[in-house]
């Protein structure tokens, strides 16, 4: 396998992203779950890093609905899944439109906007209720860079649903979203034999993080774990923006 898979930088990004979105997912409802995309596309195609994450977040949410489906809102899946479905048909529709250039623009600015995500949903409160908003805006974003955790965290904060509640509905959504990103993939063409290979050595990583998260929630409310995200999406945003522009 050519480089950069053979590059010992690119396995450490990887790794250290998949081992966090997996506390994220199952310790704090995805919401830093956005960072292993940024990570990994410093190092190789950002089409291939999505590619890469997909069946790994697809163990992610088997794990991750194992431990909390009973606690799952389905009231607020109902509201909130179809808009996230039509957002995955209009973000499938965008990635097979964009250059990989304008790909690494655009994950660089939502990487950014998303580390300072608490002030930036703070002035978009009065939204909080329009599932149909939040779910397709959490549709996009989810297909282009697996980062739909941010957009529909704003408004399960909207309905304060309790905290396994919350970690219920959003492990049952994302699973769903992620299951339906397999089309847009497909038609798309991203599919590889060696990008899936990737995804199963990353299956290691995934456990990890996933028994991370769940332990971590008993104890902790995520905002040290979150504000450490927040950093780490700053940086490699702003690679992913000089990349896009200049290389």
């Amino acid at each position: 396998m050519p480089a950069p898979f053979d590059s010992p930088l690119f396995w450490l990004l990887a790794v250290i992203g998949v081992i966090i979105t997996g506390i994220s997912k199952s310790g704090f409802a995805g919401g830093a779950g956005v960072l292993a995309v940024p990570l990994m596309a410093l190092v190789i195609p950002l089409p291939m890093a999505t590619v890469i994450m997909l069946p790994v977040l697809l163990f992610m949410d088997v794990k991750t609905i194992q431990i909390y489906r009973k606690h799952a809102s389905v009231e607020t899946l109902k509201r909130i899944v179809p808009a996230a479905l039509v957002g995955i048909v209009l973000g499938g529709l965008v990635m097979g439109m964009l250059s990989n250039s304008a790909l690494e623009l655009i994950t660089g600015a939502i990487s950014i906007v998303f580390a300072s995500w608490q002030h930036v949903s703070g002035a978009l409160r009065r939204f909080q209720q329009a599932g149909w908003f939040w779910g397709t805006v959490s549709g996009i974003t989810s297909t282009l860079i697996h980062a739909g955790g941010p957009p529909i965290n704003v408004y399960f904060l909207g309905r304060e649903l309790a905290k396994l509640q919350w970690l219920g509905t959003a492990a049952v959504l994302f699973g769903v979203m992620n299951l339906v990103k397999v089309v847009p993939y497909s038609l798309n063409g991203f599919w590889e034999v060696r990008l899936l290979w990737i995804s199963l050595a990353m299956v290691p990583a995934a456990w990890i993080g996933v028994q991370l998260g769940h332990t971590i929630q008993k104890r902790f409310d995520g905002e040290t774990f979150t504000r450490i995200c927040r950093v780490l999406l700053v940086v490699s945003g702003t690679g992913l923006v000089v990349k896009g522009l200049f290389f």
